[in-house]
């Protein structure tokens, strides 16, 4: 597996002839932005540190092939309509839409079965911590029903899933073309297993790790 890092200086000549992978580690920032009173300032910033290193990757290296997607089935056919939802005027969609304009082929890494059922799973976990949930459970199966039981059996199919995901986006990196680039967005923390034949370039601005620290602490204060 590859070790990834942030690399400033890279000699050019070195990965010259290897398939390359620029990874974005990223958040709905846009989503928790709305939730957590984000300045928009700052996932604006995000996004335009992320376009510049990959405009300083592409000047280096040549221009990028495929663009890997998260939350997209792998055997969709979808344009820059598959990002419509997000602000026209964002530097996330200028971004993503100057990579298509280039000649970015989308590639979906997700299943649409894995999608589903990772949603309904997750929702059926939060649901368990509910009192309401717990009450409606012990009426039809009786009082004595091992309800934490229930919960762990939901957090091993879970973690089932997400297995099933990652494997799966492996796979589709470990078959990217030879003599291509490719840029991935995907959600930070989740397992990916870099080809070893394959250089990959991690993108994380520093503007990543503050947006990261004001959810976290924001999300505290309203816990407590």
């Amino acid at each position: 597996m590859v070790e990834l890092g942030k690399i400033e200086k890279p000699d050019a000549m070195s990965f010259k002839e290897k398939r390359k992978l620029y990874v974005v580690p990223s958040l709905p920032f846009e989503e928790l932005a709305y939730e957590f009173k984000i300045d928009d300032t700052k996932v604006e910033s995000f996004w335009s540190e992320v376009r510049e290193k990959i405009d300083h990757f592409v000047s280096m290296y040549g221009s990028i092939g495929i663009l890997y997607i998260e939350g997209m089935d792998e055997n969709k056919n979808m344009g820059i309509e598959f990002f419509e939802k997000l602000e026209k005027e964002s530097s996330h969609y200028k971004l993503l839409k100057a990579l298509v304009d280039s000649g970015a082929k989308i590639r979906g890494i997700d299943n649409e079965e894995h999608i589903r059922r990772s949603r309904l799973l997750f929702e059926e976990y939060s649901k368990t911590f509910l009192q309401e949930t717990k009450e409606i459970h012990q009426g039809f199966y009786g009082k004595d029903i091992d309800f934490d039981k229930w919960r762990e059996y939901l957090v091993k199919k879970i973690q089932e899933t997400q297995e099933e995901m990652n494997r799966l986006v492996s796979k589709l990196i470990q078959e990217m073309p030879e003599d291509n680039t490719g840029v991935l967005i995907i959600t930070e923390g989740r397992p990916v297993e870099y080809p070893q034949n394959m250089d990959v370039f991690m993108i994380r601005p520093p503007s990543f790790d503050e947006i990261a620290r004001n959810i976290r602490d924001l999300d505290l204060r309203n816990v407590r």
